[in-house]
């Protein structure tokens, strides 16, 4: 099976000059893996990740002990938010990645995953454009609906809260 059979097309996307606010709500208005940072005619330049943006208003020498000691933590948070609000994705996004092409291997792409450490792995041309995302869960989904006789149970949430 092919990547392309199993890619998602549907990703975010930003300019490099896009701010630190308007990233963080992209990657928090939906459930995506990360924003893309692309040019004008969808060449990949770099990617910002949940965690690239944690690493922006945490502060490294922060530990759990410390972390317990803040009285107001939302104070803290809102503060080191506007102290980077300003930065843009240029500033921000990861540059060296990995990634796979449309005819690579189901196979290789969750090799590349798990050796790489990473959730998802953008999808690129020849051309170096994006063309969408692969994950583990969407190697799983294939996998399910390869099989006929799978997948026939629908596993519903079950929100926690109302129980």
């Amino acid at each position: 099976m092919k990547v392309s059979e199993c890619m998602r097309t549907e990703v975010l996307l930003a300019g490099k000059d896009c701010d630190f606010k308007m990233l963080l709500c992209k990657i928090t208005s939906s459930n995506p893996r990360q924003v893309y940072v692309v040019d004008e005619k969808y060449k990949l330049l770099g990617l910002v990740t949940s965690m690239d943006l944690l690493r922006e208003i945490i502060p490294s020498y922060l530990n759990a002990d410390l972390a317990r000691s803040f009285t107001d933590e939302a104070d803290f948070l809102l503060k080191r938010v506007e102290k980077v609000k300003n930065k843009t994705a240029e500033e921000i996004m990861v540059t060296r990645f990995v990634y796979v092409h449309p005819h690579h291997q189901l196979l290789e792409a969750d090799a590349l995953i798990a050796e790489k450490g990473c959730n998802t792995l953008p999808v690129i041309d020849a051309q170096g454009r994006l063309l969408g995302e692969v994950s583990r869960r969407d190697i799983l989904i294939r996998l399910v609906h390869s099989c006929p006789d799978w997948g026939a149970e629908k596993n519903q949430l079950v929100d926690l809260a109302k129980l």
